[in-house]
């Protein structure tokens, strides 16, 4: 939170820059004063009460403000400059799992094919995802631990093939287990009837992954994720504060994407992407005009979150790559979470700007009434230091904004 507090925004460097240029003028027009009326204590009083210091200090509390209150409800805002542009996004890009939905899949169904046992196909697909950090994988795994299977023996040659799946030899079988592309490459074969199955199992909200045993498919594990209780309703806020449009894009089927998309009333989905897929989608949403939030929380996403203008990653089940890379980070994962930062980074812009307009007012008030001889060095000094005053509570009203009474500043 300090580092982030060290951050600036576009508006505090701005007036940083300001302040460079306009404290020597003052002091020249101090002297000019004095030159031209021969007043000494006119010109001191022009010199002190002209003084930025209510338009400098201005930007900066707003900004630790709201830092400090985004750490309060759990949102990590790393820095002033991300909180600017957070404030402007319109377009909010999503992952689906670990993301939109809960990030805790379970293996629903297994299907065999053939004649192998259900427990070694298990067995053996879970010893080779022991190796992948997706979250399908562990998923395999955790089932497995479940039934009690015995997983000492590592895999070899092991192959993690990004967005698809992985290929593994397992007490000397060839395992490949991932999605429909990676059998295709493999030249694996699916026949029609467990093509009909496997849609028939994603249009309910299973994703679907194939394992094949030495050339030959073996069978197919359903594994359903629950959606997150609070997307509906985070989503909703976030649109009545601003986001124009909603995008969820996943490495997932066509048909379970569909499934969550429908459910969740997204603008639109796209599905089976890799990593770099989702990294073109972001750069052709900003090509458009739009100002992109990116929403993650694995390795394959992490590029994506890089190329948005904003990334958010989830704090709680998220990987550490995901969480560098962001812009804003869930200590906890509640999507709730991500619009009370959205409120709040608009909320934080706009005290910010009632700061300046406060500071640069009141500089032109005292500077209008020292020129009329209304303004004397000690009741200038009072309403100076009255505007300082001024800008600091104005920014404290940030430290107990909450998006759940809609008492954003103003």
């Amino acid at each position: 939170v300090e580092e982030a507090q060290e951050s600036k925004s576009k508006a505090e460097r701005f007036l940083d820059a300001f302040a460079n240029f306009y404290t020597p003028a003052i002091v020249v027009l101090s002297v000019i004063v004095y030159v031209w009326t021969r007043d000494l204590h006119l010109a001191i009083t022009f010199l002190v009460i002209a003084c930025p210091g209510a338009l400098v200090i201005g930007a900066p509390v707003s900004n630790v403000a709201g830092i400090g209150n985004g750490a309060k409800y759990g949102v990590l805002v790393k820095g002033g400059e991300v909180m600017d542009r957070f404030s402007k996004v319109d377009t909010l890009v999503f992952d689906k799992t670990g993301t939109l939905t809960k990030g805790k899949p379970e293996v629903t169904d297994i299907h065999i094919l053939g004649a192998i046992d259900r427990s070694e196909l298990l067995r053996l697909t879970a010893v080779a995802e022991r190796i992948s950090e997706h979250h399908l994988g562990q998923t395999i795994v955790k089932y497995a631990h479940q039934q009690g299977l015995e997983m000492s023996v590592a895999p070899k040659d092991a192959e993690v093939i990004k967005g698809h799946g992985l290929k593994a030899t397992v007490d000397g079988h060839r395992l490949v287990a991932g999605n429909r592309k990676l059998m295709a490459q493999s030249g694996i074969p699916i026949d029609e009837a467990t093509e009909s199955y496997a849609i028939a199992r994603e249009k309910t909200g299973n994703t679907v992954v194939f394992a094949a045993i030495d050339g030959t498919l073996a069978g197919l594990f359903s594994i359903a994720d629950q959606i997150r209780e609070d997307a509906p309703q985070a989503l909703a806020e976030m649109r009545r504060n601003g986001i124009k449009q909603i995008i969820m894009l996943t490495g997932d089927n066509r048909h379970t994407a569909q499934a969550v998309a429908e459910q969740l009333g997204l603008d639109a989905f796209h599905a089976e992407l890799l990593p770099e897929d989702k990294v073109c989608f972001v750069k052709q949403l900003q090509a458009d005009g739009a100002v992109v939030a990116m929403a993650g929380d694995g390795i394959n996403d992490a590029p994506a979150i890089a190329t948005a203008d904003i990334g958010l990653a989830m704090g709680e089940g998220g990987t550490d790559i995901s969480m560098e890379t962001a812009d804003v980070v869930l200590m906890a994962d509640k999507l709730m979470q991500f619009s009370h930062a959205y409120s709040l980074s608009k909320a934080t812009m706009r005290n910010m700007k009632q700061n300046i307009a406060i500071a640069v007012g009141v500089v032109l008030f005292l500077l209008a009434g020292v020129l009329m001889g209304s303004v004397h060095l000690a009741s200038g000094m009072f309403i100076h230091e009255a505007s300082i005053l001024a800008v600091i509570l104005n920014a404290m009203r940030l430290i107990g904004f909450n998006r759940k009474s809609n008492a954003a500043p103003r």
